[in-house]
């Protein structure tokens, strides 16, 4: 498993849509073994029970010589299939959850492994998937009504997942939150996943379109099973491999509208996420995991409470200078 850094504390400051693209690219390459590995957890494990899955049932089929289809004995890899949909269903919020809180750690400088990474974000699981459904009811209800209302709450909940992973907040809680820090920024919201998910789609294409077309031209008619099972494995790596761009401008987003909002510097935004994830309490945090002086900027003034949470003031800062 990796174990990897970003190289440098950032500072923490605004960032236009060009910049919000710039430093993910960076963050990405710095971190490319990390990410991919985070992601490639899960999306393996799913895809051997699909293929183990997929040569089960053709195997199936063909005891019977094709003249009819054995349904009983089809209805028996059920629990096959039930163990597919359970571990996508459970499993993708974890890996989205794991992959912000790294690109989190890695955007403070941190030193972090995937290990840790599902570690820390196994006890929100639960709260992960209520919340997902929630949001995919929620954008699935607006969508159903006309293009513009799902369009309005995509964008208006595009956060919660860092929310819920950062905060440790869930649910209604982590959807509101997401609301009103979004609330007044939508447009460049907008514009930056719009961005970042053409992005997605042009490498996407360009890196799976190829060899799917090879395989089904060279195998399509002869061995269509290995055909099934290579197009799956082709999509997984693809999926492997482009997945985390989104979800690292996500975080960058997140982070962009907490500076705009709560004025919020390097060290008093680290310590409020530290707070909120309940760091440092009952463990010693380790030495590799704190900002070396040199590289923060000058301390706020100690005595100033933090600002409070946006549902109590939204207060409009701007950031320190």
């Amino acid at each position: 498993m990796s174990d990897t850094t970003s190289g440098q504390v950032p500072l923490l400051q605004k960032m236009e849509i060009a910049d919000i693209l710039d430093t993910a690219i960076r963050l990405y390459r710095h971190n490319f073994t990390l990410f991919m590995e985070i992601v490639a957890v899960v999306q393996v494990f799913l895809m051997a029970i699909y293929v183990i899955g997929m040569w089960a049932a053709a195997q199936t089929v063909m005891t019977t010589g094709g003249e009819e289809i054995p349904w009983q004995a089809l209805l028996g890899l059920g629990p096959l299939g039930l163990l597919y949909i359970g571990g996508w269903i459970l499993l993708f919020p974890l890996s989205e959850a794991a992959l912000a809180f790294a690109v989190s750690e890695t955007y403070l400088g941190r030193r972090i492994s995937v290990l840790e990474a599902y570690r820390r974000m196994w006890p929100l699981i639960w709260r992960l998937l209520g919340t997902m459904i929630l949001v995919s009811i929620v954008i699935s209800l607006g969508t159903g009504m006309c293009l513009i209302p799902g369009l309005l709450v995509w964008v208006w909940f595009a956060i919660t997942t860092p929310i819920v992973a950062l905060e440790r907040t869930a649910g209604p809680t982590a959807m509101d939150r997401s609301y009103r820090l979004v609330s007044g920024h939508w447009w460049r919201v907008l514009g930056a996943l719009l961005l970042l998910q053409s992005i997605i789609i042009v490498a996407t294409l360009a890196i799976s379109l190829p060899p799917m077309l090879a395989v089904m031209l060279l195998l399509g008619e002869s061995n269509p099973l290995l055909a099934q099972s290579l197009t799956t494995a082709v999509q997984t790596i693809t999926n492997i491999v482009v997945r985390p761009v989104l979800m690292i401008g996500t975080v960058l987003i997140y982070y962009d509208l907490r500076i705009r909002k709560e004025g919020f510097d390097l060290v008093t935004l680290t310590q409020a996420l530290e707070r909120s994830r309940g760091a440092g309490v009952g463990e010693e945090k380790p030495a590799a995991s704190q900002p070396s002086d040199r590289e923060l900027p000058p301390a706020p003034d100690t005595r100033v409470a933090l600002p409070p949470r946006p549902n109590e003031s939204e207060s409009g800062q701007q950031p320190p200078t």
